[in-house]
């Protein structure tokens, strides 16, 4: 690499860093510094990687359908295959070009990645994918690789594997720093474990070779950056090494980062979610499900955060998460036509949210197909 070209790349890592230490992140530095994943827990400065290249993106955006804002986490085969076969039947199909159906998270207990839950999937996930896959449909499936959740078999069976800090297990979500005395708690997987890197190999394998699926969305990245045993280069290094494992060992396999700090993550994922979660969606925080809070977050958080990172397709595929218009959200036909110029704009991935058996035909052709002209 030329000096110029290094010097590009440069201003280019700086402009990311300034965009937001990672996928949700509004901006590099705050006092406040909340929620507190958004923000490293130790970082001044960026860290670049001393060995990057920027390849060209090879593989085309992902179009597809995403369970987690219709079913949270209360998904089972039955409702997953019913989207699917809405999804190659509906009569908008040549102009509504969804490929993939993503499987989000509720298919298992976080840290249970190497099994299905039997009650929601009787036969598995393979069985499941195989149902979709004979629809002529992509699958695509979800996992947090680095966090586990207390009920979990894992953390019953391995309870080793979890990092401790003066004896106290870690919390991994870092949502605040009052975390501790919340109830849904994440524990963080100890990476520095050769045994627990084996087991994110091994939970790989078995969501892309045992059950056949083409892409991941991968969660939570920026998990590991809060255990207190890891310098912030180390995690950094980490990060990347596992994001180019994946791209080198699966190179069929669409990757979305998600979560994930943006300057590890340059040049080794496929696709970079830009921004937070369309609308709130959580056990914590159920309350705030009403329309006049979804119109404030989508316009005070979502769409500025989206916005400001739309440059970074540059680097990747950009992901501003999944696209919703039901009316009962009670988003404004100007807020969804102003999300919907952000989409066509960034040319990324397309993942759509609704119910879309139930979607009147109205909004799909107002608000849905707009999104793929000039594709």
């Amino acid at each position: 690499m030329s000096s110029s070209s290094r010097r590009k790349l440069k201003k280019t890592l700086e402009k990311l860093f300034k965009s937001g230490w990672q996928s949700w992140s509004t901006t590099a530095h705050s006092w406040l510094k909340f929620p507190r994943y958004n923000f490293a827990p130790s970082l001044s400065v960026p860290v670049f990687p001393k060995k990057i290249k920027l390849e060209p993106k090879n593989k085309k955006p992902a179009y597809g359908w995403c369970s987690w804002y219709l079913h949270g986490t209360n998904i089972n085969e039955e409702k997953i295959l019913t989207q699917a076969h809405w999804m190659v039947k509906n009569p908008h199909r040549r102009k509504l070009p969804l490929e993939y159906l993503l499987i989000d998270d509720g298919w298992n207990l976080w840290g249970d990645w190497l099994s299905a839950d039997k009650q929601k999937f009787p036969q598995g996930l393979k069985s499941t994918a195989t149902k979709i896959k004979k629809l002529d449909l992509k699958t695509g499936v979800w996992i947090a690789p680095f966090l586990v959740d207390p009920k979990s078999r894992l953390a019953h069976e391995h309870p080793e594997w979890l990092v401790r800090q003066n004896g106290r297990l870690v919390e991994g979500h870092n949502f605040s720093h009052l975390d501790r005395f919340l109830a849904h708690k994440k524990w963080l997987l100890d990476i520095r474990k050769k045994v627990v890197r084996q087991y994110l190999e091994d939970s790989l394998k078995y969501l892309v070779q045992d059950c056949g699926f083409d892409l991941l969305k991968l969660d939570f990245l920026y998990a590991i950056y809060f255990n207190p045993h890891l310098k912030i280069g180390e995690a950094d290094r980490f990060l990347r090494n596992y994001l180019a494992k994946i791209k080198k060992t699966y190179p069929q396999i669409y990757t979305i980062a998600c979560g994930c700090p943006l300057i590890p993550a340059a040049g080794v994922v496929d696709s970079m979610r830009i921004g937070p979660d369309t609308k709130i969606i959580s056990p914590v925080f159920g309350f705030l499900d009403r329309p006049f809070f979804n119109r404030w977050y989508l316009t005070s958080q979502v769409l500025p955060t989206v916005a400001k990172k739309l440059w970074t397709k540059k680097l990747w595929h950009v992901d501003p998460d999944a696209f919703l218009c039901r009316r009962s959200l009670g988003f404004s036909h100007r807020q969804l036509l102003k999300f919907q110029k952000l989409i066509q704009r960034g040319a990324g991935n397309i993942f759509l949210g609704d119910d879309l058996t139930r979607l009147s035909s109205w909004r799909i052709k107002k608000y849905l197909l707009p999104l793929f002209i000039e594709r």
